[in-house]
Protein backbone atom coordinates (compact mmCIF):
# COMPACT_ATOMS: atom_id res chain seq x y z
CA UNK A 1 0.00 0.00 0.00
CA UNK A 2 1.13 3.69 0.16
CA UNK A 3 0.61 5.95 2.20
CA UNK A 4 -2.60 8.45 3.07
CA UNK A 5 -0.44 11.35 1.59
CA UNK A 6 0.02 9.58 -1.59
CA UNK A 7 -3.56 7.59 -1.93
CA UNK A 8 -6.09 9.50 -4.40
CA UNK A 9 -8.53 9.35 -1.15
CA UNK A 10 -8.54 8.76 2.24
CA UNK A 11 -11.14 6.36 1.86
CA UNK A 12 -9.63 4.39 -0.43
CA UNK A 13 -6.54 2.07 -1.01
CA UNK A 14 -3.90 1.78 -3.71
CA UNK A 15 -3.54 -1.97 -3.69
CA UNK A 16 -0.54 -2.14 -6.26
CA UNK A 17 -3.21 -2.21 -9.12
CA UNK A 18 -5.59 1.34 -8.91
CA UNK A 19 -7.67 3.03 -6.68
CA UNK A 20 -10.34 0.95 -4.93
CA UNK A 21 -13.44 2.60 -3.41
CA UNK A 22 -13.76 1.11 -0.08
CA UNK A 23 -17.15 3.24 0.50
CA UNK A 24 -19.87 0.14 -1.30
CA UNK A 25 -22.59 2.16 0.28
CA UNK A 26 -21.51 5.77 -2.18
CA UNK A 27 -24.61 5.79 -4.21
CA UNK A 28 -22.36 7.10 -7.57
CA UNK A 29 -18.71 7.03 -8.27
CA UNK A 30 -17.13 10.69 -9.42
CA UNK A 31 -13.91 10.99 -9.66
CA UNK A 32 -13.96 13.92 -7.35
CA UNK A 33 -14.84 11.73 -4.87
CA UNK A 34 -11.81 9.78 -4.92
CA UNK A 35 -8.78 12.36 -6.33
CA UNK A 36 -7.25 13.99 -2.91
CA UNK A 37 -8.85 17.13 -1.66
CA UNK A 38 -4.98 18.35 -2.50
CA UNK A 39 -4.96 17.71 -5.75
CA UNK A 40 -8.22 19.20 -6.55
CA UNK A 41 -7.65 22.53 -5.34
CA UNK A 42 -5.10 22.50 -7.32
CA UNK A 43 -5.03 24.85 -10.44
CA UNK A 44 -4.42 22.93 -13.86
CA UNK A 45 -2.65 21.87 -15.33
CA UNK A 46 -0.50 21.04 -12.26
CA UNK A 47 -4.11 18.94 -10.50
CA UNK A 48 -3.45 16.85 -14.39
CA UNK A 49 -0.16 16.61 -13.60
CA UNK A 50 -0.13 15.29 -10.19
CA UNK A 51 -2.91 12.33 -11.10
CA UNK A 52 -1.17 11.34 -14.34
CA UNK A 53 1.12 10.06 -11.57
CA UNK A 54 -0.89 7.32 -10.63
CA UNK A 55 -0.11 5.26 -13.86
CA UNK A 56 3.98 5.59 -13.17
CA UNK A 57 2.41 3.65 -9.54
CA UNK A 58 0.13 1.57 -10.37
CA UNK A 59 0.97 -1.87 -11.46
CA UNK A 60 -1.49 -4.01 -13.84
CA UNK A 61 -3.79 -6.14 -12.07
CA UNK A 62 -3.76 -9.24 -14.45
CA UNK A 63 0.00 -9.79 -13.44
CA UNK A 64 -0.86 -9.48 -9.76
CA UNK A 65 -3.78 -12.12 -10.07
CA UNK A 66 -1.67 -14.56 -11.80
CA UNK A 67 1.04 -14.52 -9.23
CA UNK A 68 3.38 -12.18 -11.05
CA UNK A 69 5.40 -10.22 -8.16
CA UNK A 70 5.10 -6.42 -7.24
CA UNK A 71 7.78 -5.21 -8.09
CA UNK A 72 8.34 -7.15 -11.60
CA UNK A 73 4.87 -6.24 -12.41
CA UNK A 74 4.46 -3.54 -15.33
CA UNK A 75 2.71 -0.31 -14.43
CA UNK A 76 0.05 0.98 -16.58
CA UNK A 77 2.13 3.70 -17.96
CA UNK A 78 5.04 1.11 -18.72
CA UNK A 79 2.56 -0.37 -21.01
CA UNK A 80 1.03 3.25 -22.66
CA UNK A 81 4.49 3.91 -23.05
CA UNK A 82 5.68 0.88 -25.29
CA UNK A 83 2.29 1.16 -27.26
CA UNK A 84 3.03 4.58 -28.16
CA UNK A 85 6.49 4.28 -29.22
CA UNK A 86 5.35 1.22 -31.29
CA UNK A 87 2.61 3.33 -33.34
CA UNK A 88 5.81 4.90 -35.07
CA UNK A 89 5.51 1.83 -36.96
CA UNK A 90 2.10 2.20 -38.57
CA UNK A 91 1.59 1.40 -41.97
CA UNK A 92 2.56 4.43 -44.37
CA UNK A 93 0.69 2.74 -46.79
CA UNK A 94 -2.58 2.98 -45.05
CA UNK A 95 -2.37 6.30 -44.36
CA UNK A 96 -2.44 5.53 -40.91
CA UNK A 97 -1.20 8.94 -38.64
CA UNK A 98 1.00 7.41 -36.36
CA UNK A 99 0.87 10.40 -34.09
CA UNK A 100 -2.83 10.28 -33.62
CA UNK A 101 -1.62 6.27 -33.02
CA UNK A 102 0.67 7.51 -30.17
CA UNK A 103 -1.65 9.78 -29.04
CA UNK A 104 -4.27 6.99 -28.43
CA UNK A 105 -2.00 4.87 -26.76
CA UNK A 106 -0.84 7.11 -24.37
CA UNK A 107 -4.69 8.02 -23.51
CA UNK A 108 -6.55 4.25 -24.15
CA UNK A 109 -5.96 3.75 -20.22
CA UNK A 110 -5.24 7.41 -18.73
CA UNK A 111 -8.81 6.87 -16.87
CA UNK A 112 -6.84 3.86 -15.21
CA UNK A 113 -5.23 6.59 -12.92
CA UNK A 114 -8.39 7.44 -10.76
CA UNK A 115 -10.16 4.19 -11.70
CA UNK A 116 -7.82 2.00 -11.12
CA UNK A 117 -7.20 -1.65 -13.55
CA UNK A 118 -9.98 -3.19 -13.46
CA UNK A 119 -10.69 -6.74 -14.20
CA UNK A 120 -13.35 -9.40 -14.31
CA UNK A 121 -12.37 -10.30 -11.02
CA UNK A 122 -13.15 -7.00 -9.61
CA UNK A 123 -16.82 -6.60 -7.95
CA UNK A 124 -17.48 -3.65 -10.51
CA UNK A 125 -19.37 -4.91 -13.11
CA UNK A 126 -18.04 -4.11 -16.96
CA UNK A 127 -21.01 -1.57 -17.58
CA UNK A 128 -20.24 0.72 -14.11
CA UNK A 129 -17.00 0.17 -15.37
CA UNK A 130 -17.12 1.71 -18.62
CA UNK A 131 -18.75 4.47 -16.86
CA UNK A 132 -16.46 5.39 -14.23
CA UNK A 133 -13.53 5.94 -16.91
CA UNK A 134 -15.69 7.90 -19.21
CA UNK A 135 -16.55 9.91 -16.50
CA UNK A 136 -12.62 10.73 -15.99
CA UNK A 137 -11.81 11.13 -19.06
CA UNK A 138 -14.30 14.45 -19.24
CA UNK A 139 -13.88 15.29 -16.18
CA UNK A 140 -9.74 15.36 -17.10
CA UNK A 141 -10.55 16.97 -20.54
CA UNK A 142 -12.63 19.91 -19.03
CA UNK A 143 -9.61 20.56 -16.41
CA UNK A 144 -7.61 20.94 -19.52
CA UNK A 145 -9.98 23.09 -21.52
CA UNK A 146 -9.44 26.47 -19.61
CA UNK A 147 -5.47 26.02 -20.56
CA UNK A 148 -5.63 24.30 -23.66
CA UNK A 149 -9.15 23.81 -25.65
CA UNK A 150 -7.14 21.60 -28.53
CA UNK A 151 -5.67 19.29 -25.95
CA UNK A 152 -8.87 19.02 -24.68
CA UNK A 153 -10.19 18.09 -27.47
CA UNK A 154 -7.87 16.10 -28.64
CA UNK A 155 -7.54 13.88 -25.55
CA UNK A 156 -11.03 13.34 -25.66
CA UNK A 157 -11.68 12.43 -29.18
CA UNK A 158 -8.23 10.24 -28.67
CA UNK A 159 -10.43 8.55 -26.15
CA UNK A 160 -13.52 7.79 -27.82
CA UNK A 161 -12.10 6.74 -31.19
CA UNK A 162 -10.51 3.85 -29.17
CA UNK A 163 -12.94 3.32 -27.36
CA UNK A 164 -15.71 3.08 -29.73
CA UNK A 165 -13.24 2.15 -33.02
CA UNK A 166 -14.63 4.58 -35.54
CA UNK A 167 -11.46 4.89 -36.99
CA UNK A 168 -8.46 3.04 -38.64
CA UNK A 169 -5.78 4.56 -35.83
CA UNK A 170 -7.94 3.09 -33.12
CA UNK A 171 -8.40 -0.26 -34.56
CA UNK A 172 -4.93 -0.37 -35.16
CA UNK A 173 -4.04 0.43 -31.53
CA UNK A 174 -6.48 -1.82 -29.95
CA UNK A 175 -4.39 -4.47 -32.36
CA UNK A 176 -1.36 -3.06 -30.33
CA UNK A 177 -2.91 -3.37 -27.29
CA UNK A 178 -3.24 -6.94 -27.27
CA UNK A 179 -0.07 -7.28 -28.93
CA UNK A 180 1.61 -5.55 -26.65
CA UNK A 181 0.40 -7.27 -23.95
CA UNK A 182 0.96 -10.61 -25.25
CA UNK A 183 4.87 -9.26 -25.70
CA UNK A 184 4.79 -8.68 -21.64
CA UNK A 185 3.20 -12.24 -21.14
CA UNK A 186 6.28 -13.60 -22.94
CA UNK A 187 8.53 -11.92 -21.96
CA UNK A 188 7.42 -13.22 -17.99
CA UNK A 189 7.62 -16.62 -19.61
CA UNK A 190 11.07 -16.46 -20.64
CA UNK A 191 13.16 -14.44 -18.15
CA UNK A 192 14.40 -17.12 -16.70
CA UNK A 193 14.99 -15.16 -13.19
CA UNK A 194 11.32 -14.74 -12.73
CA UNK A 195 11.18 -18.51 -14.19
CA UNK A 196 13.29 -19.97 -11.07
CA UNK A 197 11.67 -17.51 -8.66
CA UNK A 198 7.73 -17.71 -9.48
CA UNK A 199 7.53 -21.68 -10.31
CA UNK A 200 3.46 -21.94 -9.85
CA UNK A 201 3.37 -18.69 -12.14
CA UNK A 202 1.30 -20.13 -15.52
CA UNK A 203 0.08 -17.02 -17.72
CA UNK A 204 -0.52 -19.27 -21.15
CA UNK A 205 -3.95 -18.56 -21.11
CA UNK A 206 -3.68 -14.77 -21.71
CA UNK A 207 -2.14 -16.12 -25.18
CA UNK A 208 -6.06 -16.16 -26.14
CA UNK A 209 -5.72 -12.50 -27.06
CA UNK A 210 -3.84 -13.97 -30.26
CA UNK A 211 -6.85 -14.84 -31.66
CA UNK A 212 -8.51 -11.61 -31.66
CA UNK A 213 -5.50 -9.38 -33.50
CA UNK A 214 -6.80 -8.81 -36.85
CA UNK A 215 -4.07 -5.85 -38.48
CA UNK A 216 -1.83 -8.45 -40.36
CA UNK A 217 1.24 -6.45 -39.59
CA UNK A 218 0.61 -6.68 -36.07
CA UNK A 219 -0.20 -10.51 -36.70
CA UNK A 220 3.04 -10.67 -38.26
CA UNK A 221 4.61 -9.71 -34.83
CA UNK A 222 2.78 -12.24 -33.09
CA UNK A 223 3.97 -14.86 -34.86
CA UNK A 224 7.63 -13.76 -34.55
CA UNK A 225 7.14 -13.59 -31.14
CA UNK A 226 5.66 -17.00 -30.87
CA UNK A 227 8.45 -18.46 -32.78
CA UNK A 228 10.74 -16.55 -30.33
CA UNK A 229 9.03 -18.05 -27.41
CA UNK A 230 8.98 -21.43 -28.93
CA UNK A 231 12.87 -21.37 -29.51
CA UNK A 232 13.55 -20.13 -25.93
CA UNK A 233 11.44 -22.26 -24.22
CA UNK A 234 11.61 -25.26 -25.95
CA UNK A 235 7.68 -26.04 -26.79
CA UNK A 236 5.26 -25.19 -29.13
CA UNK A 237 2.54 -22.99 -27.67
CA UNK A 238 -1.09 -24.48 -27.69
CA UNK A 239 -3.76 -22.72 -26.31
Amino acid sequence: MISSTNALSASSVDNANGITDLDSMTPLWTPEAVIPPEILKLPAPLSFFRILRYLKVQRRTGWLDHGIRVETAESIADHMYRMAVMCLLAPTEEKLDSRKCAMIALVHDLAEAVVGDLTPMDPVGAEEKHRRERETILYLANQLKSVNPSASAELTACYFEYEEQTTAEGRFVKDLDKFEFLLQTAEYEMDVKARIESKDVDIKNFWYAKEKITHPLVKEWTNQLIDERTQVLGEELHC
